[in-house]
């Protein structure tokens, strides 16, 4: 079967019912560039540490461009449950990934950064990120690449703010760890990782 063009009408659409199809593609699209970050994710969080997690990565990756920040600054940059940041936060200290001290201007407060070590992996982890997306635009144009950075600037503005659904959350298998073997605790992690990235864009 020839592939559709790009812009071009199905035979019989109604009229609206082409738009339908495209944006169905374009999410079919985004599932596959979703899938290949996550497992690309995995890849360089089990670099930095075999213990870490996606979700973990996540965080880590936002102390390092956003610390010294707070725990509560932290919940509310990345938009996700605070007990799911309060986890994350406990695992990277035991980890020895992050560094925690008292504000300077209130003692009372406690304000993480990445210590030098989990720096230096993350900064080198960034520098092959960069390669590798300099290889897979290799080939496109200047106006190409120029079309999809707005095309997905304007997607990404719609996204802000946006509400989370109220359906009915409904998670599958049974209590305890799951057949990757994590946890309870660790999936819903990962859920609300996966909830609160789609969110950020």
């Amino acid at each position: 079967m020839r592939e559709r063009e790009p812009g071009a009408a199905v035979d019989g659409a109604a009229p609206g019912d082409d738009a339908d199809h495209t944006i169905s593609e374009i999410i079919a699209e985004f599932s596959e560039v979703f899938a290949f970050a996550r497992t690309r994710w995995a890849w360089y969080a089990e670099e930095v540490h075999p213990d870490l997690k996606g979700v973990g990565m996540m965080v880590l990756q936002t102390i390092l461009r956003k610390g010294p920040i707070t725990a509560t600054e932290l919940t509310q940059m990345l938009d996700m449950d605070k007990a799911v940041v309060s986890r994350q936060v406990s695992k990277l200290r035991q980890l020895g990934l992050i560094d925690a001290e008292p504000s300077a201007e209130d003692r009372r407060v406690t304000r993480l950064s990445v210590s030098p070590e989990a720096t230096h992996t993350l900064d080198d982890i960034r520098s092959r990120i960069d390669h590798a997306y300099q290889q897979q635009f290799a080939g496109w144009s200047e106006g190409e690449l120029e079309g999809l950075r707005a095309a997905l600037h304007r997607f990404n503005g719609t996204a802000h703010g946006a509400e989370r659904p109220e359906w009915p959350l409904h998670r599958c298998g049974k209590s305890g760890a799951s057949p990757s073997g994590d946890t309870d605790a660790e999936a819903a992690d990962g859920a609300d990782a996966a909830d609160a990235a789609s969110r950020q864009g």
